[in-house]
């Protein structure tokens, strides 16, 4: 290779951030592509938000098998706790179960239509890990009394010991930290060109990755990138976040999303902790309102905290030689967990368009790493607008605006062929397009949960009947013979329990 062509090559990385989306990326870069020098700058003056995180599956296969994460180390230090879905208390329904299996999509094969045929009416018991969590278990009972721990479940993290256990990992792999904060910019017509620190000091790389939360340094304040808002599709602007220690409380294993007057809550299962939170629209109620309709839901918690927040993402992610990560480069609310889902995915996008660039990504790269990008947080609109525009659970001023003006911002072909023909997968990819993070499933379990009519109207024959209740009777008594998370916890975290060394690196779906 020419010394002018080797001139383009990214040899060290700037991680403007420390935080989940800092940390997380500088550790992936410096393990996938160790030949990188990779440098956070990062102000320990700027606290770390101390909210519960609620992750997809994703996360853990990530964290463990991407990264090569001891899970030992981590269960020691993290603390996590598993979370096998998400209860809702939406829509007419009592309560629904959103898992990250199958339970609509898949089909016995001698029942003639898919599983969401049979479960319309009665959304219980779909699959086995609905039923575990129906009955607030955690796992299934292994024949030596243990917990079956599979990679299809995700984890609850109390964020402070999370970005703790992950500073302390980066410097393991090699990741220098810097104390410090930007004061200013330069640039030149390749991007970011060079970092004013506060110290006096200057900071230059190949490449900078924009962690820097809320603010958006580079991509927002310094490229001064157009954002896109997503409030005509998600209208909650405002959070109330609480807690309480945990007393005599079932640790659940799930994160519950609750109805609630003008927005929803979330309960994070912590095992000491109960994190409990209110995600609000202030065009509809002040916050004074919120926090006593919050209270009094909660009358345990003891001290708040308000979070404003704007739902939407910047046009591009990787702009000339900087590339946003996570609260940075866009935020939606929390009720899908997505937030370190797509730090993770994104995070590995960049290394392999890095990597299959020989380290020299050019414009082509560029632009497809953002319309991949774009392309996400289009799809997390569009679903998060679902859970709003056909809840039907309370009939006040918020709802029935939810249900009349909540743009669904792409959603409708999905609606559309949902309703014509019920919940078949059979044109599925088609509607909601590829690569798609919720998959068909997700979108199923949103509008069979919500009970979303469709067309043709179907009733099975007794026979097929008899066969679904047979197979909804057997996982129920699965799912009460589990263990519960407390006591599977324990045994996940004793000395004698052991991880199969090839156990995440399995799941690796990248």
């Amino acid at each position: 290779m020419s010394g002018s062509e080797n001139e383009g090559r990214i040899r060290n990385v700037i991680v403007l951030g420390g935080g989940s989306a800092g940390y997380l990326s500088a550790i992936a870069l410096k393990i996938r592509l160790p030949e990188l020098e990779v440098t956070v700058i990062h102000s320990k003056a700027i606290p770390i938000i101390g909210v519960g995180e609620g992750t997809t599956f994703t996360v853990p296969i990530f964290l463990h098998g991407y990264l090569g994460i001891d899970p030992v180390a981590f269960h020691q230090r993290v603390r996590p706790t598993y979370k096998l879905g998400i209860r809702f208390l939406w829509g007419e329904r009592p309560r629904f179960h959103y898992s990250f299996t199958n339970q609509l999509d898949s089909r016995l094969d001698d029942l003639p239509k898919a599983n969401g045929f049979f479960s319309f009416e009665d959304f219980e018991y779909g699959d086995i890990t609905g039923a575990l969590m129906a009955h607030d278990k955690g796992f299934e009972t292994q024949s030596d009394g243990g917990p079956l721990v599979g990679t299809g479940v995700a984890y609850h993290i109390e964020n402070r010991d999370f970005v703790s256990f992950l500073e302390s990992a980066a410097e393991e792999v090699g990741v220098r930290t810097v104390d410090d904060e930007v004061e200013g910019v330069e640039q030149d017509d390749k991007g970011i060109s060079l970092l004013r620190l506060r110290s006096g000091r200057s900071a230059q790389a190949d490449l900078y990755l924009d962690c820097s939360g809320f603010r958006s340094e580079l991509i927002g304040q310094a490229f001064r990138e157009p954002f896109e808002s997503f409030s005509p599709s998600l209208f909650c602007d405002r959070a109330i976040a609480g807690g309480w220690e945990r007393e005599d409380e079932v640790l659940k294993p799930y994160t519950t999303a609750e109805t609630m007057e003008c927005g929803w809550a979330w309960q994070i299962e912590h095992d000491d902790l109960i994190n409990r939170g209110y995600v609000y629209s202030s065009r509809f109620i002040s916050d004074e309102d919120a926090e006593a309709e919050f209270r009094t839901k909660n009358p345990k918690v003891k001290s708040t905290r308000l979070i404003s927040f704007e739902t939407g993402a910047y046009r591009r992610g990787w702009i000339k030689n900087v590339v946003s990560m996570g609260n940075a480069g866009g935020f939606v609310e929390p009720l899908e967990a997505t937030s370190l889902s797509v730090i993770c995915d994104h995070t590995v996008r960049l290394i392999q368009s890095l990597a299959d660039t020989d380290m020299m990504p050019g414009e082509a790269t560029r632009k497809y790493y953002n319309q991949y990008t774009s392309r996400t947080w289009g799809a997390i609109r569009r679903f998060l607008a679902m859970h709003y525009k056909f809840n039907t659970r309370l009939d006040n001023r918020f709802w029935r605006t939810c249900r009349e003006e909540t743009d669904l911002a792409g959603a409708e072909e999905i609606v559309d062929y949902y309703q014509e023909c019920g919940p078949t997968q059979m044109w599925a990819l088609e509607t909601m397009g590829r690569g798609d993070p919720f998959g068909w499933e997700g979108y199923l379990m949103m509008l069979v949960g919500q009970k979303v009519p469709f067309k043709r109207e179907w009733r099975p024959d007794p026979a097929d009947q008899r066969r679904w209740e047979k197979f909804r009777k057997e996982i129920t008594q699965r799912a009460e013979s589990g263990i519960g998370m407390r006591e599977a916890l324990n045994m996940i975290r004793s000395d004698r329990w052991k991880w199969r060394s090839d156990f995440y690196q399995n799941a690796v779906r990248w």
